[in-house]
């Protein structure tokens, strides 16, 4: 069972809430009211500072997850641009040198789209699709041009292939580095400092504390829902989708003669 999928993080924030409020209420089957009570003068202050600081760490880390996301998606649009771009770049080159960096462009992007996507989930890539790419590249660049045409496209041809590596590189850095296990320690330890320092306080209508404390954990509980859905692009129920370099990939077997049903 996948940790970033909505049935299971969403159980285990619920179980994280339910745990905290079993919590309060052990503590205040030990400890009188009256003894919690005394803690309210210092301690407010104490956590006042301490769900600051947690507060602003988990916002930090909020943000960098959702930008990390939207990179992400904006690096494989990138890609599939500039692989569109090396297609009908080399519509200006020879009909067989046309042919076959076509050829090469449609199966890079059904490795990709069909196979490296799903691999990326667990932070694999596909090593076929790598060395299609580097033998593209080699295609391009060892290219010379005759005509005038064909000097004014090359460079351009050049260029977006070795955009078509970075963005390519780009996206499996991505999915190779997900959040890192000290983030999550700091972020999961402080989650439980906050908890934990409630209890410290005790307010004699129990249900209410009961209450505060449920929705402060659950506030908690959801920022660390979205660290957990968007810090991991590629894989989860909320991944992003091949759907730029799909279109690319019907597109080309349209023009290629081998998916007549594409409207583009």
């Amino acid at each position: 069972m996948q940790v970033d999928s909505y049935f299971s993080s969403i159980t285990i924030f619920t179980l994280a809430v339910l745990l905290s409020v079993v919590g309060l209420i052990w503590v205040r089957q030990k400890v009188h009211i009256d003894s919690l009570m005394e803690n309210h003068e210092v301690g407010g202050y104490m956590l006042s500072v301490v769900g600051t600081m947690y507060a602003v760490l988990l916002g930090l880390v909020v943000v960098d997850a959702m930008t990390r996301f939207q990179e992400a998606r904006t690096i494989v649009e990138a890609e599939a641009n500039s692989l569109a771009d090396v297609f009908v770049l080399s519509r200006r080159f020879p009909e067989q040198k046309q042919k076959k960096i076509e050829a090469m462009c449609l199966d890079y992007v059904t490795e990709v789209v069909q196979v490296e996507w799903d691999l990326m989930g667990t932070q694999n890539k596909s090593f076929k699709a790598r060395k299609l790419v580097f033998d593209l590249i080699h295609e391009v660049i060892d290219y010379e041009p005759v005509t005038e045409s064909q000097k004014a496209i090359y460079p351009m041809a050049v260029e977006a292939v070795c955009n078509l590596w970075d963005n390519r590189r780009a996206r499996t850095n991505i999915s190779d580095n997900g959040m890192p296990i000290e983030e999550w320690v700091v972020l999961v330890l402080g989650a439980a400092v906050c908890s934990v320092f409630s209890y410290f306080f005790g307010l004699r209508n129990l249900k209410s504390q009961i209450i505060m404390t449920a929705l402060s954990s659950s506030l908690i509980a959801l920022n660390l829902f979205l660290v957990l859905m968007f810090g991991y692009p590629f894989s989860g129920d909320m991944k992003i989708k091949p759907d730029a370099l799909y279109v690319d990939k019907l597109i080309f077997e349209r023009l290629l003669g081998i998916n007549k049903n594409y409207e583009m």
